[in-house]
């Protein structure tokens, strides 16, 4: 529906209420001078005939008829009325325009039965008498005694009358239509002062819209209209600042976004792109540009990531994983993903960071490679230089003190090389092998045990007391003798830093979807500063005291890869003086086909 102006939706309106009350207002005008006239005409002839009454009185008692007919006919032609005296039989003994003898008997007009009866007649009709419309106005005569003698009867054309009345409608007629004009172009007037501004602030509205926040709205003479364009201009200004700060944030974020060397991939509930950057479109070979609003399916065409996407918008919580991307080139990424809440915290969708590491997994590789490499070489001829300074210890050769001190320090020096040789070769396997472990469901409860009794000689050096809290029927799949290596160098670890005479306690329990294994000694304790980078490689939290004990600066770590090559986590509890908690978390899993190693 074609929608109309402000200006011809008032217009019509405002015509017709003037129309409808210049005619009610000419209605009124002419039917009060219709009555002022009828009034006006009804008194005259009234007064007429009280004063023939008075002048026929004297004749009537006397019964002078004849009299009678030529005082009418005399006052008549005078005063330009005609007038009637009739008897109460009816019977006309006096008229001023015909001769009384001729006359029919008036007893069956109104006025004169009420005249007759006492009270004064008026009545309006044609007369045959004379040819024309009349005006009849009777009166009662009476005499002293209170008798009805005769009624006098005076009357008057009503030409005259109804002339005026038309000349007077006439100018009735023109003054309402003069008045009708005027008040239209006066309508036209005051519609258009209300609708012009309207149209200035719809004009100035557009230019909002359109980006112009510099175009103000003048002053209103109208309080309402100046409140409106005041408020305008007001909206104007809050939203030009508005548009600025947004215009600028997204500058900023797409600066930020276009500068990370991560991809981030914006993703929401019904899985269709909500921003993708450019370091994201070059890792998934894709124009990021043309993205937006698209369906990640259609986008995106490696399943492995669509199903870890499905999987982070389904459980609603961060995810970590490494994806293999295959194209045109094979790409190692890492992605993290998180929910992704609006601003008032409500999940809308997920955010994912794609991370290209292929270069780096490469470098991971070749470094690999390089220390099982190295470590084979170097295998051979520590086990040599070992073996030949033993056999130079033997009883068969009698060596100075200082010789034999030497040899002793050469003997130890080669033992620890080849524990940090076999330690780093431990390493190497087990990052080849990450996610890929032979397992199988065991009892954990014999794991601890043969575990703790591994160590009980180097605990029993220390009088340290080992001591297990297992249920029997607690299994877990697992690689057992991984999990026996772990558990033997945090043992080893807590006997080495701890002090004669104390306890370790390995404690282990079902939470839910996994098995959580407590390590706890009573030994030095770790500062916090060093509890983050404690699994690194070579980490030493005292190095003085490592290097006392003997230790590689690799056991830690190696017990960090052998619990992520089961999906697990480890992380420390520590306070310096009180101890240290290594918590081990395994997931509960249904064992699978073993891969061989």
């Amino acid at each position: 529906m074609k929608k109309k102006h402000l200006f011809w939706l008032l217009l019509p309106s405002y015509w017709v209420l003037t129309a409808v009350a210049i005619i009610v207002i000419a209605l009124y005008a002419f039917h009060s001078m219709s009555n002022l006239y009828f009034q006006a005409l009804e008194k005259d002839i009234h007064t007429r005939a009280v004063l023939l009454s008075s002048q026929v009185l004297p004749l009537m008692e006397e019964q002078r008829f004849a009299e009678i007919d030529a005082l009418c006919k005399n006052l008549g032609m005078a005063a330009d009325t005609r007038f009637t005296i009739i008897m109460p039989d009816g019977k006309v003994v006096g008229d001023s325009d015909e001769r009384p003898d001729v006359m029919e008997y008036h007893d069956d007009r109104p006025e004169i039965r009420q005249a007759l009866g006492g009270d004064m007649g008026i009545d309006t009709r044609y007369s045959r008498t004379v040819k024309q419309e009349m005006m009849y106005i009777a009166v009662p005569l009476k005499s002293p005694n209170d008798e009805t003698l005769c009624a006098v009867r005076a009357s008057l054309p009503m030409t005259d009358i109804k002339a005026e009345l038309n000349t007077m409608t006439m100018r009735v007629i023109a003054a309402a239509i003069l008045t009708g004009i005027l008040s239209m172009i006066v309508c036209i007037i005051v519609v258009r002062r209300i609708t012009y501004p309207l149209r200035g602030m719809e004009r100035a509205a557009r230019k909002f819209a359109e980006g112009d926040f510099s175009h103000r709205i003048p002053a209103q003479p109208a309080l309402e209209l100046d409140q409106l364009a005041d408020s305008l201009n007001t909206m104007s200004e809050q939203l030009n600042k508005t548009l600025s700060t947004i215009s600028e944030q997204r500058n900023e974020q797409n600066a930020v976004l276009s500068s990370m060397d991560e991809g981030v991939l914006a993703i929401d509930k019904r899985e269709r792109i909500i921003h993708m950057n450019r370091v994201a479109g070059e890792i998934l070979g894709v124009d990021h540009h043309t993205t937006k609003r698209q369906l990640i399916q259609s986008v995106v065409r490696f399943a492995n990531l669509q199903e870890f996407i499905k999987a982070l918008l389904g459980s609603q919580r961060p995810l970590d994983r490494d994806l293999t991307l295959i194209g045109d080139t094979e790409k190692q990424v890492q992605a993290s993903g998180t929910v992704l809440l609006n601003a008032e915290r409500e999940s809308i969708g997920a955010l994912v960071v794609l991370r290209d590491v292929t270069q780096l997994r490469h470098l991971e590789t070749v470094r690999s490679d390089f220390v099982a490499n190295v470590s084979h070489e170097l295998k051979t001829p520590i086990t040599s230089i070992k073996g030949f300074v033993e056999t130079l210890l033997s009883d068969d050769w009698n060596h100075e003190p200082d010789i034999l001190r030497f040899l002793e320090i050469i003997n130890q020096q080669s033992g620890r090389l080849n524990a940090i040789i076999d330690d780093l070769l431990t390493l190497s396997r087990l990052e080849q092998k990450e996610g890929h472990v032979m397992v199988e469901t065991v009892a954990l409860h014999g794991i601890i045990e043969t575990a703790i009794y591994l160590c009980q000689l180097q605990a029993g050096k220390k009088n340290i007391r080992i001591d297990s809290v297992c249920p029997e029927s607690l299994e877990l799949t697992v690689n057992a003798p991984l999990i026996e290596q772990a558990l033997v160098n945090l043992i080893i670890n807590a006997v080495k830093y701890s002090d004669p005479d104390k306890k370790i306690l390995i404690l282990a329990e079902k939470q839910e979807n996994s098995v959580v294994i407590y390590v706890k000694d009573e030994g030095f304790g770790i500062e916090r500063k060093h509890q983050d980078r404690l699994f690194e490689r070579f980490y030493r939290v005292d190095t003085a005291r490592s290097r006392k004990l003997g230790g590689t600066g690799l056991g830690l770590s190696i017990v960090k890869h052998i619990i992520q090559s089961h999906a697990g986590s480890i992380r420390v509890d520590s306070k310096v003086g009180s101890g240290s908690t290594f918590i081990i978390t395994l997931p509960l899993q249904e064992a699978t086909e073993p891969h061989p190693e």
